[in-house]
């Protein structure tokens, strides 16, 4: 039912989450997901529009980052959110995923608080951003196998 609420539900009512990801099929699936989950959610379209709402911060609780469309534009995103004095969460939410863990290995380098492989549940990605929401860092969630060669 839409009014009962997850037990953790009371402090996601106030949380606010950035979600920088290109228009699509997928970003318009997990924003409404957020929103239903009781998430203040901003989608921004490009890095430019991230890094203008990222300059005010405006009680941002989490950052989720898409590599995708363009992968350097993200990381100097990324890298920004996580230098930033409010010490807001960033998340790296991509399905670009490297066998030799390279974009997580950056990420953690950046200061990344999670790292999230798409394709990944709803489920999963609201559990990752409640759990950054109350603290926790270091959070993976990688179902990616490399093909063997």
């Amino acid at each position: 039912m839409q009014n009962e609420r997850h037990a953790d539900d009371s402090r996601t009512a106030q949380a606010k989450v950035l979600f920088v990801s290109p228009a699509g099929l997928d970003r318009d699936l997990y924003v409404s997901a957020l929103r239903q989950a009781g998430f203040a959610t901003t989608p921004a379209e490009t890095t430019a529009a991230a890094a203008r709402w990222l300059e005010e911060a405006a009680g941002l609780d989490v950052v989720v980052v898409d590599l995708l469309p363009e992968p350097e534009d993200a990381w100097a995103l990324i890298a920004r959110g996580c230098a930033h004095p409010a010490r807001i969460p960033v998340m790296v939410f991509t399905s670009l995923i490297r066998p030799d863990g390279a974009n997580r290995r950056k990420a953690r380098a950046l200061g990344c608080a999670a790292f999230v492989a798409k394709p990944c549940s709803v489920r999963q990605l609201l559990d990752v951003v409640r759990r950054l929401q109350c603290g926790e860092r270091n959070l993976e969630v990688v179902t990616y196998s490399a093909p063997e060669l």
